[in-house]
């Protein structure tokens, strides 16, 4: 076909479309728009819709896994919401759109595999890059968390890409498929250890578990494979040692957040220095770094204290749309000292600025140490234990959604709500159940596996999970490398996140699955599969 009497070959355009998929996830959203209409619109120019259709017969793997967009139609006959339904279905069309363009189009050659996993990866460092800058202050940009560095999209979202490409590389750098220079094999070996050194300063729990998990695992099976028995049981050996002090770390981490002061609570002191009454509230026994939040409280004190070195009211919030007094109680606690004008007069203008922008324990001022997230993570369980409200803590809440998740699948087991209705189901159960969580904190289960649940009750569930499944057992997707990663932090994340009801997630999870299991045109050696 010619344009302007210039020839159009729709092979390259659609290799170079696959490309700028690969080039825009870590970066623009838009510009993944961009290249799938590009992407599209190339595979409708270019006809030859016969031999499509041959291929899509000989491969229905590709049909089966396009039927969770098919669940996502039948379901609008269970639904009321249209105006969502419709929104979701535009977000899940694109389930559809890889699998059939990359299954009908010509397999990829090694090296063109190559080369978009390693432009991939290379624009996960930009990003990564870009983060960096924020977090440095090079680029002045505005974060009250260390989530806010992740400029493009979600944090998580980020942390599903930086495996993705750590886990790439390393099969590009180990796998005798693909010949590599001295020069390709440090510049993968860094640049696998610049991601991994981010993911643990992007502190996504998530990202960091998938992590552990697949390294875990692969590093376990591979190493059954080497050889040389001495080199074997060292990679052994030195990754037990590696599982033991992760161990010992969450323990210490535990032991360290429960070892409390010591206290005779029948004889508190009762009067601050200046002769005003304490508050010791002995029921309420949360603590921070060993202290007790609730003892040794002078409100009289603090307001007068705080609104002489604050400008943000004392019964103002901070600007995480926190209490501020709240927020002041548990910082100065966090520090040790008491809730009175002797505990605020050690406060640092550094602390004071910590305290105004929503920062309640002085150790999560730590922007570049894995252990104030751990902490954070086992302050919510304890304090949710003790019958704090889950709202605005990431992990308790999460358990608010589930158990409100549960009441609606009960009532809607074998259909579920239907494709646009959930979020309704979820605020009507919501008010039904009398949760403690506040309007703005009333989300959706934060589970994809729940929310196909609640969308489509067991029937749609089943044949969801058919349509993911049967595909892979069917292609042998599972004897390859690249597939199972892929596989492996998709699958994973979904226990955490709704990973396919946003752009960036259901395109990462439609585009590497169509890729890996049906853009694969190589065949692996045998010490590969």
């Amino acid at each position: 076909m010619k344009i302007l009497k210039l020839p159009i070959n729709h092979q390259k355009i659609y290799y170079i479309s696959l490309l700028l998929v690969a080039a825009s996830l870590p970066l623009s959203k838009f510009a993944v728009s961009v290249s799938m209409i590009t992407l599209a619109t190339n595979w409708v120019w270019e006809g030859r819709f016969a031999e499509k259709m041959k291929r899509l017969k000989d491969n229905p793997s590709i049909l089966i896994f396009c039927g969770i967009f098919v669940v996502h139609l039948l379901w609008l006959l269970n639904t009321s919401n249209f105006q969502y339904a419709f929104f979701d279905l535009k977000n899940k069309l694109i389930l559809i759109v890889f699998p059939l363009i990359i299954g009908t189009s010509p397999t990829l050659k090694k090296s063109h595999f190559k080369f978009l996993l390693l432009l991939f990866s290379l624009s996960v460092c930009i990003s990564t890059l870009i983060s960096t800058s924020v977090l440095l202050g090079i680029i002045d940009y505005p974060i009250n968390d260390i989530r806010d560095i992740s400029l493009f999209f979600s944090h998580i979202r980020l942390s599903l890409l930086i495996n993705m490409s750590i886990f790439s590389l390393a099969y590009l750098l180990f796998s005798t498929n693909f010949n590599k220079t001295r020069f390709e094999f440090i510049a993968y070996s860094l640049t696998i250890l610049w991601l991994v050194y981010f993911l643990f300063l992007l502190k996504s729990l998530t990202g960091i578990i998938i992590f552990l998990i697949l390294f875990f695992l692969l590093a376990g099976y591979y190493s059954f494979r080497i050889k040389e028995l001495v080199l074997r049981l060292f990679v052994q050996v030195l990754m037990i040692t590696l599982f033991l002090w992760i161990a010992t770390f969450l323990t210490h981490a535990i032991s360290k957040f429960y070892a409390v002061e010591k206290l005779d609570f029948d004889n508190l002191e009762q009067f601050t220095a200046s002769g005003n009454p304490y508050q010791h509230n002995t029921k309420l026994k949360q603590i921070e770094n060993g202290y007790y939040v609730w003892l040794y409280v002078c409100p009289q004190e603090l307001k007068k204290e705080w609104n002489r070195k604050s400008d943000i009211p004392y019964e103002a919030k901070d600007k995480k749309g926190q209490q501020i007094k709240t927020t002041l109680i548990r910082y100065l606690t966090s520090k040790g000292f008491r809730k009175d004008s002797v505990g605020m007069s050690k406060l640092t203008s550094v602390d004071i600025k910590n305290i105004e922008n929503g920062i309640a324990n002085y150790i999560y001022t730590q922007r570049y140490a894995l252990y104030p997230k751990i902490y954070q993570a086992i302050w919510e369980i304890d304090v949710y234990r003790k019958g704090a409200n889950p709202a605005g803590n990431s992990i308790t809440q999460r358990w608010e959604f589930l158990k409100t998740a549960s009441s609606i699948i009960q009532n809607n087991f074998w259909f579920g709500t239907g494709t646009g209705d959930v979020q309704d189901a979820f605020d009507a159960q919501y008010e039904i159940n009398k949760s403690v969580l506040p309007p703005g904190k009333r989300l959706r289960t934060h589970n994809q596996y729940v929310t196909f649940f609640v969308s489509f009750g067991l029937v749609g569930f089943l044949i969801i999970m058919f349509c993911i499944f049967f595909p892979i057992i069917k292609q042998k997707g599972f004897r390859n490398y690249l597939f199972v990663v892929f596989f492996l932090i998709a699958m994973l994340s979904m226990f955490t996140e709704d990973t396919l009801e946003n752009q960036i997630g259901v395109t990462f999870f439609s585009y590497f699955y169509a890729l890996f299991l049906f853009g694969n045109g190589f065949k692996l050696k045998k010490n590969d599969e």
